[in-house]
């Protein structure tokens, strides 16, 4: 079963046929997590299910370039550049992020307001290390929106305290898969009232002309994703492991070289 809620009191325009969006996924160039699909198998994905805008949104990168971002065009699809920032070990999700910018603070999320850039606070509630929880409300001031994330059951929904919090201080609520398999794609997206540009849809985001359309996960599919998580990030230990062991062997190897070296010319 599939919803589609509307926080926002405004009426939506009729003129404008809604965008159907997600800003925030995961790719293949993600350096966090090791994913199946590339940027551009997304975009031909996103294409073909009716998708108007993404953002790829993979960790402490920009997945975005002209190549990229003509590739989605051609497809009928409006990339819009993003990155999801660990700051201080929390999640942010920032869309049209200014060049070689750095964000060390919550504070430093001010260079972020701006008409054609977006602060989101993903997955803000779930029983994560890097999910803001009650830093979300200390810093609202530089939140433009918070995240509607598909990962939710009929019994199970930690978008509960998201949605009462957007009720409470006035702040819109996204729908984002924040996908990283394929299977997450489509289960949560908005659609937004918009004009087919950033500024524009960061505007009706913030004057809450969008919803949220949605459905919750069956226990099998929560738990299939829980298992292939839990699969992710073994694989991604495993290589960490295997980088550090090459590095110590190789640093071992390279002190022999040059230890053997040292003892021919002493000889």
């Amino acid at each position: 079963m599939r919803q589609k809620f509307d926080l926002s009191p405004n009426s939506m325009s009729e003129s404008v046929k809604p965008l159907k969006a997600d800003l925030h996924i995961h790719t293949a160039e993600d350096p966090r997590h090791k994913i199946s699909y590339t940027a551009k198998d997304l975009i031909s994905i996103a294409a073909d299910e009716g998708y108007d805008v993404l953002a790829i949104t993979n960790h402490q990168c920009l997945t975005f370039n002209k190549k990229l971002s003509a590739y989605a065009r051609e497809r009928g699809i409006l990339l819009i550049p993003g990155m999801e920032l660990t700051l201080r070990r929390r999640h942010v999700v920032l869309l049209n992020p200014p060049s070689g910018r750095s964000f060390p603070d919550f504070s430093s999320l001010s260079a972020m307001q701006r008409s054609d850039a977006l602060v989101m606070a993903p997955h803000p509630y779930f029983p994560n290390p890097y999910s803001l929880n009650g830093l979300l409300v200390k810093h609202l001031r530089y939140f433009d929106a918070i995240e509607y994330c598909h990962f939710y059951s009929p019994g199970i929904n930690f978008n509960r305290m998201a949605l009462r919090v957007s009720e409470t201080y006035g702040i819109p609520v996204v729908g984002n898969s924040d996908a990283h398999f394929l299977s997450q794609f489509g289960t949560t997206y908005s659609q937004i009232h918009a004009e087919k540009d950033p500024e524009s849809i960061f505007q009706a985001i913030r004057e809450g002309r969008s919803e949220v359309v949605t459905r919750p996960l069956s226990a099998l599919e929560m738990g299939t994703l829980l298992g292939r998580f839990a699969g992710m990030k073994l694989l991604v230990e495993k290589n960490k492991r295997q980088k550090w062991l090459a590095s110590r062997l190789g640093n071992r190897r390279l002190k022999l070289r040059l230890s053997s070296k040292s003892a021919s010319r002493s000889s």
